[in-house]
């Protein structure tokens, strides 16, 4: 069986959706350490002037914070959030089949970073028909150390997985020995971007954008078959 573990991003890219569906259980990983600037709480999209842009999601964070206890700062960043997306996207071919489910996800999610993402991630797998991948939260799973490797390695363990997929920033801190010592080999996500091209509205291409582009631009089935297609893990 093959697992992947990352923690959560807002609307994330395509690389992070091939890891999904790499696997046969995703693990969401909220417990740990909230990271400023960085995807957990924005995403990439294109504006209106085919430039890349970053989609933000505001939010109270202190030193030290887990992710899952970061908040959304202020009461209008939904609305001001929506405009952006609307004004970049309403002329895309699937806007209106696909953004519904997500403004409402957004809507009905509370002002936690954890459930916001969540929720819009959960949006997202229904709107691609994933149902192949189960998708568990580490909450779920008994974990005891807090060593990055230790601790992944008793989430894979405890779930009976014999695979690991490891994307490239584990290079910089997984010791894959832990991993052979369990009993569970480590599987490098080799995610290839140049394999996703697909028209987006505007002249040209920006690659690497949220999973939204793809949705709204190129529909559920065509960014299914490309994220999946992008890499596929190595047979046992």
């Amino acid at each position: 069986m093959t697992v992947s573990i990352h923690q959560p991003h807002f609307l994330p890219w395509m690389g992070y959706l091939n890891k999904v569906l790499s696997s046969d259980v995703f693990v969401w990983l909220h417990s740990v350490q909230y990271r400023k600037n960085y995807y957990q709480n924005r995403t990439r999209i294109k504006d209106a002037a085919d430039q890349p842009m970053w989609l933000t999601i505001p939010v109270h964070a202190h030193l030290h914070n887990r992710i899952d206890e970061v908040t959304a700062a202020g009461s209008g960043w939904r609305e001001k959030l929506s405009r952006t997306v609307e004004q970049c996207y309403r002329k895309a071919p699937f806007f209106e089949q696909c953004w519904p489910s997500i403004s409402r996800a957004l809507a009905d999610s509370t002002d936690n970073l954890n459930d916001i993402n969540y929720g819009t991630f959960t949006a997202c797998m229904c709107l691609l028909g994933v149902t192949s991948v189960r998708v568990k939260t580490v909450g779920e799973i008994a974990t005891t150390s807090d060593d990055p490797t230790l601790r992944l390695v008793e989430i894979c363990s405890s779930l009976g997985a014999t695979r690991y997929i490891a994307g490239k920033g584990g290079h910089n801190y997984l010791n894959v020995q832990e991993f052979e010592k369990a009993g569970i080999e480590v599987i490098w996500q080799e995610f290839n971007p140049e394999r996703v091209v697909y028209q987006q509205v505007g002249r040209a291409f920006v690659p690497g954008l949220s999973i939204i582009d793809g949705l709204f631009n190129a529909g559920p089935e065509r960014t299914l078959e490309l994220s999946r297609n992008a890499w596929t893990p190595p047979r046992p």
